[in-house]
């Protein structure tokens, strides 16, 4: 089987794919199956694999064999359909970005090389497009000689989509036929109640495939290949064990890196440096990519201290030639004439070698180091060995390649050449994504999860959820900052027995425990007075940033001589040192580990920080880096995360930067708002109106109080917005005016509202704002709707969605249509309404807006009820609920009982 995880950057949800692959391990184990992973997520590359096995195949059993190397080829992530009707599979391009990748993509990296089953693991895979005008790809793919192809119909939930898999995968493997296999798959979704399962569609053309493989007990049947190395992978002490090939979980862009080096024959590059702090998996990102190498490489693992008789002894347990063997044991040749002899010859003889090339592993190398002058340099026997290595590959131009884990990044000046022939990759504690993958598969800190984006809602038993206190697990979690040991560690300490609060509390104000797991002593060493005030200001950023802004906010230490001519040294020595974690973007973040004081913004800096950095407020620190991030991510960036938007106002509230924290609350609290995220929003606003009182902000807060039914409070704010918008600014006051108005009509005080909607409109046309126009002419016709006076009403309401068509406000137009849809319920015409929702519905997915989704996904439900279609009323009707219950709507329980009278 090949499988390949598509994860795009900037494309959510970003899907659990580790652990699809991991469960379709774990019900094999029994059965199992050779797994090969693609792990670039690039169909190009996809290709590549496929073309190579091919030859390989072809050399085993002849190239007059027409049978293909897999069996099978499993593509998982999102599925969508364009505009034009045309259903893509987002595949990443080389460097990551998202590739909308067709069905003839697909069969053009693939061609010749059709495995027998295909399986597209992901939304509309399997959906016809534009009313089945448009073949689904699953279908597309028939038509370019796939025999057999599996997808889902519209979307699915990850969870539904995982357990289809382990399921088809445990039947294949144990020889039963496709056929049955899909059956089983069938009942197996029915019993977990999945409600979508009917939505996993098989498309074939010409002859079903029947068994792909012989059943457990068939004589002479091959076992597949062993499924993972990580067992090599031990400290000398044999106490600390890497995670397994199904429990490994993260740093997707570090394995792509890896491999382009590992994988690429004419790389200058002849290994990797995997470096960082201790506990944040570099052993296990090695055997990681041992496992992914499996077939490319015969492995050569070392421990700790390396020497001549360890690497001679490695690399002759590998060799079945004698004379090989004799000649790497002569010990009356030096070690690098040996090996380059040995290479040499496999490089001539490969074919008749029947061998692998190495792939050389050395872990835990930081005990072939030393320090010096500030720096690590690799010991003399350490040197000899790895020169001569690197030596006699580049002489015979052989393919070997070697992986080094070390805490440090070392000098080499001993080694010819070495610091060249290595790419670096240092390693950062897990965030985002990889955070909560990690943290779903530890027990203490397992809480069920809602996606917004996709509704997957993650059903597990009460045996599977955390039953330790969420206020533990925060602050646990925050004593870990992302290190997968620390997590597991403290995952063990949630679940003990003993007083976990107390244990908390002493390691949140007496770390020295904690750094014991993660910090050598020697390190603690390197970091001298200059270092401790520049990583002292580097902690005032909680994300990863780029170096400009860790430069800027260190500018000022110069009575420690750390000044623009030395400071690129002392980021360069904290990075070799793990002292600074670097993210695949090369971003930088002090880790919260290190013993070292944070800044008070209210303090002197001199009665603050432990190392004396400047003089002045600490608080024109923070300021100057909410200006540097403002900069960066705001004003120079084409797109920015909701995470960085946070984190410059975090900085522009201790910095009492009023400017951008009005501007930052403006923009994130009308988001939020739109996301029906209120109570995030009110707390954001009242944040920064302690530091400024900003009309933007006043009226943001006002927008989200008036939601959550606090209308006198909303007022205030309003009419307090009013007051202080600049008389220049003619479109916030308009918008002002016009929010304000909503209060009124849901008072009741009906000629107030018409006013002060027409004052609104009468601004907006003057000064052509078309979206504040289209906005008041469309409540206004809620408000002659609600009188009754339907035909002004349906006139305003096409007026408003002309303008929002125009103007391409996705939001307004979802707005109006449903809007216009109530009307036609109302007067019977049924047909017109479903229409205008479900077109409403589909625009809100797009966008992401929940709780106008949620509100038409009730009408539909509600229609279907009418109808006596109570099949299709459940369908929506939970939906709706779901979304309704995370978003906490007082709607939610008025729904569930809908449901309970429907299916009763």
């Amino acid at each position: 089987m090949l499988f390949m995880a598509t994860s795009p950057l900037n494309v959510k949800p970003v899907l659990d794919f580790e652990q699809e692959e991991a469960r379709i391990l774990q019900v094999t184990a029994r059965q199992p199956l050779s797994l090969t992973v693609e792990e670039s997520g690039c169909l190009e590359e996809l290709g590549y694999l496929v073309e190579d096995y091919g030859k390989e195949y072809g050399k085993e059993y002849g190239e007059e064999d027409d049978k293909q190397y897999f069996d099978v080829l499993h593509l998982t992530g999102h599925g969508t359909i364009k505009e034009d009707g045309t259903p893509v599979f987002i595949t990443e391009s080389t460097t990551g970005e998202a590739v909308y990748s067709t069905a003839d993509d697909i069969a053009t990296e693939l061609q010749f090389q059709l495995p027998k089953l295909i399986f597209l693991s992901g939304c509309h895979t399997g959906q016809a497009a534009n009313s089945g005008t448009v073949p689904s790809m699953a279908e597309s793919l028939l038509d370019k000689g796939a025999t057999a192809v599996l997808g889902w119909g519209k979307e699915v939930l990850e969870t539904d989509a995982t357990a289809a898999a382990e399921t088809l995968y445990k039947e294949l493997s144990g020889g039963k036929r496709l056929s049955e296999a899909l059956v089983l798959t069938y009942q197996a979704l029915i019993k977990n109640k999945a409600q979508d399962w009917h939505l996993l569609r098989l498309y074939v053309r010409g002859t079903l495939p029947g068994n792909l493989v012989t059943s457990l007990r068939t004589r002479g049947r091959k076992p597949a290949p062993p499924r993972s190395f990580s067992s090599e992978f031990l400290d000398p002490a044999g106490k600390v064990k890497v995670p397994t090939r199904e429990s490994f979980v993260g740093r997707r862009r570090q394995l792509q890196d890896c491999l382009r080096v590992l994988l690429n024959p004419s790389s200058e590059e002849i290994g990797v440096l995997i470096h960082g702090m201790g506990g944040l998996g570099k052993s296990s990102l090695a055997a990681r990519l041992c496992d992914r190498l499996s077939n490319n490489f015969q492995r050569v693992v070392l421990v700790g201290r390396i020497d001549e008789a360890s690497l001679v002894k490695g690399l002759t347990e590998k060799l079945d030639n004698p004379d090989l063997r004799e000649t790497l044991q002569n010990p009356d040749e030096e070690l690098k004439f040996r090996l380059k002899r040995v290479f040499g010859w496999l490089q001539e003889n490969g074919d008749s070698s029947l061998i692998n090339p190495f792939l050389l592993i050395f872990d835990d190398f930081e005990n072939n180091l030393e320090p010096r002058n500030d720096t690590y340099i690799l010991k003399p026997e350490a040197a000899r060995v790895l020169s001569s290595l690197v030596w006699a590959i580049n002489q015979t131009y052989a393919p070997h390649r070697i992986i080094i884990t070390s805490r440090y990044d070392f000098e080499s000046n001993d080694v010819q050449g070495f610091y060249q022939k290595f790419y670096k990759q240092p390693l950062e504690g897990m965030r985002g994504a990889d955070l909560r993958k990690k943290l779903s598969r530890l027990t203490a800190f397992n809480l069920d999860t809602f996606n917004i984006d996709t509704f997957n809602l993650e059903n597990r038993d009460n045996q599977g959820k955390s039953q330790v206190d969420e206020t533990l697990t925060a602050k646990a979690q925050r004593l870990a900052d992302g290190n997968p040991r620390l997590l597991e560690w403290l995952d063990k300490v949630l679940q003990s027995n003993i007083d976990v609060a107390e244990i908390l509390n002493r390691l949140e104000t007496d770390p020295v425990e904690l750094r014991e797991q993660v910090l050598a002593k020697q390190l603690l060493q390197q970091m001298d007075r200059t270092m401790q005030a520049m990583l002292q200001r580097g902690l005032v950023f909680e994300l990863p940033v780029p170096r400009e802004a860790l430069e800027v906010v260190c500018e000022g230490i110069n009575n420690l001589g750390l000044d623009k001519s030395n400071l690129d040294k002392y980021i360069n020595k904290a990075v070799a040192l793990g002292l600074l974690e670097v993210s695949p973007d090369q971003s930088l973040r002090v880790p919260r580990i290190l013993p070292l004081k944070k800044l008070n913004p209210d303090l002197p800096a001199d009665n603050d920080i432990t190392v004396i950095a400047t003089k002045g407020s600490n608080r024109e620190i923070f300021k100057t880096a909410s200006q540097v991030l403002y900069r960066l991510w705001w004003e120079n960036s084409e797109t920015s995360t909701e995470e960085q938007r946070l984190e410059i106002h975090r900085l522009a509230l201790l910095g009492k930067e009023t400017e951008i924290a009005g501007n930052l609350a403006d923009i994130i609290a009308s988001y939020w708002k739109n996301q029906s995220r209120f109570r995030e929003a009110v707390k954001l606003c009242k944040s920064t109106l302690d530091i400024t009182e900003d009309y933007r902000v006043l009226h943001c807060i006002a927008r989200s109080e008036a939601e959550l039914g606090d209308v006198e409070l909303a007022n205030i704010h309003y009419q307090k917005a009013l007051e202080l918008c600049p008389q220049e600014d003619e479109g916030a006051k308009a918008t002002i005016i016009h929010n304000s108005a909503g209060i009124y009509a849901q008072q009741g005080k009906v000629d107030e509202a018409i006013a002060l909607y027409n004052q609104s409109l009468e601004i907006t046309e003057k000064i052509g704002d078309a979206q504040g126009k289209a906005g008041s002419l469309y409540s206004l016709a809620r408000i002659y709707a609600q009188q009754g006076n339907v035909e002004e009403a349906i006139a305003l309401y096409n007026q408003s969605l002309d303008l929002y068509e125009k103007i391409g406000d996705a939001q307004g137009k979802a707005a109006s249509l449903h809007q216009l849809a109530l009307i036609y319920a109302q007067q019977g015409n049924v047909e017109e309404a479903i229409a205008l929702f479900q077109e409403a519905l589909e625009i809100n997915k797009k966008i992401g807006e929940v709780q106008n989704r949620a509100n038409t996904l009730w009408w539909l439900g509600h229609i279907a009820q009418q109808q006596g279609d109570n099949t299709t009323a459940l369908e929506y009707l939970q939906e709706s609920f779901q979304i309704l219950q995370h978003i906490k709507s007082p709607d939610a329980e008025r729904v569930k009982e809908i449901i309970e009278q429907i299916s009763f």
